[in-house]
């Protein structure tokens, strides 16, 4: 009981002082491993979860309470920090009592459903890593959120997003196979995808045993997407997405293309029309006009230009890779 007394007001302190973006940050530290920290050995997740009470609400908030009732004052809460409270099976009927909640930290907890969440209509913001969750039903009742956080739960298939059509940011990665499941990919609703496809605009599902992008190619105002840890074969099964015009940002790494092509990151700068980032390198000015002249070269080849002076501008041209290496260690 004394190491539970100590740790929540740390916890609420940290919480008070972080912005989201670090909030994420801190679980994102395990998100390419694919193993989330460990609650093992804390005594407390020795009792099991707990419900979504009042005395959790009103702990949970840093807005000061004046002289109204506790009803009156959870009314008007508009954020909440529910992070490593052993919440669980659900936040549930709880949520009735905070309707004009708008961002919700609920990770790191024990919850397997998402009931309760209609009674939050003006979520906009709502971190859910690090649960239990083996469905997104209860998504449905979100319509104003834009940016969604489930990663390292326990989803087999994307889906109740139909309704999510402002949705800016879905962060799915990592998802741990169910037994039932065995090892197959992730699966993202077809109708899901096209509610949002001209809304999301980062995208994570790294490490979902992903083979193909299905669905996904309708995706097409992308500025960041990371399918690292996948097992996409070969770097042309994504060129559908790479070619969205405002891509800058991909994760591509731990695919076995990564493995065994050698130029893959030419391939994605030849598709990707916008990028300026690969697998948390720069793509540099010098780096794309070489790699597109290297491919003019190539076409013209192809195509059969005269030989002399053809083979004469490749030769010139492959003389380039050392240059090029320079620029991409750089």
């Amino acid at each position: 009981g004394a190491m539970v007394a100590i740790g929540r007001p740390e916890q609420r302190a940290r919480a008070r002082s972080e912005s989201p973006a670090a909030a994420v940050g801190r679980t994102r530290s395990y998100s390419r491993s694919g193993t989330p920290p460990s609650v093992a050995g804390d005594a407390a997740a020795l009792r099991g979860p707990q419900t979504l009470g009042k005395e959790v609400l009103l702990s949970a908030t840093t807005q000061q309470r004046g002289r109204e009732s506790v009803d009156q004052f959870l009314g008007k809460v508009t954020h909440l920090q529910l992070q490593g409270q052993r919440l669980g099976p659900e936040l549930g009927e709880g949520l009735q009592l905070v309707p004009a909640a708008t961002v919700v930290y609920a990770y790191d907890n024990f919850l397997t459903s998402l009931a309760g969440l209609h009674h939050c209509k003006r979520l906009t913001m709502l971190y859910l890593q690090n649960n239990r969750l083996a469905t997104m039903s209860g998504l449905e009742a979100c319509a104003n959120l834009r940016v969604l956080h489930l990663g390292h739960n326990r989803l087999s298939r994307v889906e109740c997003l139909e309704n999510c059509g402002r949705l800016e940011e879905l962060h799915v990665s990592n998802q741990k196979a169910r037994e039932q499941d065995g090892d197959r990919p992730l699966e993202f609703c077809p109708n899901s995808i096209a509610a949002i496809a001209y809304s999301l605009q980062s995208l994570s599902s790294a490490g979902n045993r992903l083979q193909d992008v299905g669905p996904l190619t309708m995706l097409q105002q992308l500025r960041s997407l990371d399918l690292s840890g996948n097992e996409f074969a070969q770097a042309g099964d994504l060129k559908d997405m790479l070619s969205s015009p405002y891509l800058a940002k991909v994760e591509l790494q731990g695919n076995p293309f990564a493995l065994y092509e050698r130029k893959y990151r030419n391939s994605v700068v030849l598709h990707a029309p916008a990028i300026e980032e690969i697998d948390s390198r720069a793509v540099l000015p010098q780096e794309r006009d070489f790699v597109r002249r290297l491919e003019e070269q190539k076409r013209k080849l192809r195509a059969g230009g005269p030989g002399g002076g053809m083979g004469g501008g490749m030769r010139g041209t492959m003389s380039g890779p050392a240059t090029m290496q320079n620029v991409m260690v750089a």
